[in-house]
């Protein structure tokens, strides 16, 4: 029976000292533009609103309107987005300068999931959007896709579970009166304004608990 004791409590101090380990390493990790990893997603921080930063919320009151995936091949290094025409994959560097401030550099806050991540399935999926055509009305089929949703959609753990949740689309002020900019877009084109509908944004990406975000301007 002591046999048995000290043996139980051995086993617990070495998964108590794995899990120190692995946090206290994950909690050193850089992430940054300077460490990319496969996977990790770059949020791009506006330095003026705009009408998706005024009806959204980033991480610590950042104006983040857009988010892409890191993609590294042999040859080259990308951001995977929905952005202009169709999901595509994008020189880094080509996003990196698109994203400049008018200090000329690049205002990227970089994401890393923390949580069980599948990222070869997760990347595949990502990569299987390839050519679909960008979603502006922010619809919740799959006919189109737009640049959260692609996140959205992509990432599952390892029993192939989303990570991330939907959650009601905003297009609304902090005194829930939809903006005028969306009113008046979407009447242009004889839609209604989906406010409610399924579905996601960057800056709420940026926020969730399966994300870590780190930004240095």
């Amino acid at each position: 029976m002591k046999l048995k004791r000290i043996q139980s409590n051995l086993l617990l101090l070495c998964l108590i000292l794995l899990v120190s380990c692995s946090t206290e390493s994950f909690q050193d990790e850089d992430i940054s533009l300077r460490n990319l990893h496969e996977g990790d997603l770059m949020f791009v921080v506006k330095e003026t609103s705009n009408p998706i930063t005024d009806a959204t919320q980033g991480i610590n009151g950042l104006k983040i309107d857009h988010v892409a995936i890191f993609h590294h091949t042999d040859s080259a290094n990308y951001a995977l987005e929905a952005y202009g025409k169709v999901v595509s994959l994008t020189p880094l560097t080509n996003f990196l300068d698109r994203s400049k401030w008018k200090d000329e550099k690049p205002h990227i806050a970089v994401g890393r999931v923390i949580v069980d991540c599948d990222m070869n399935t997760s990347m595949k999926r990502a990569l299987s959007y390839l050519g679909r055509p960008y979603d502006r009305f922010y619809m919740p089929d799959d006919k189109e896709i737009y640049c959260s949703e692609l996140i959205q959609k992509s990432f599952v753990d390892h029993h192939g579970l989303p990570i991330f949740s939907t959650i009601p689309m905003s297009f609304h002020d902090n005194n829930g009166k939809i903006l005028d900019a969306w009113t008046q877009f979407y009447a242009f084109y004889h839609r209604e304004v989906p406010e409610g509908e399924p579905g996601t944004n960057p800056g709420q990406l940026s926020r969730d608990k399966a994300v870590k975000v780190t930004y240095a301007f």
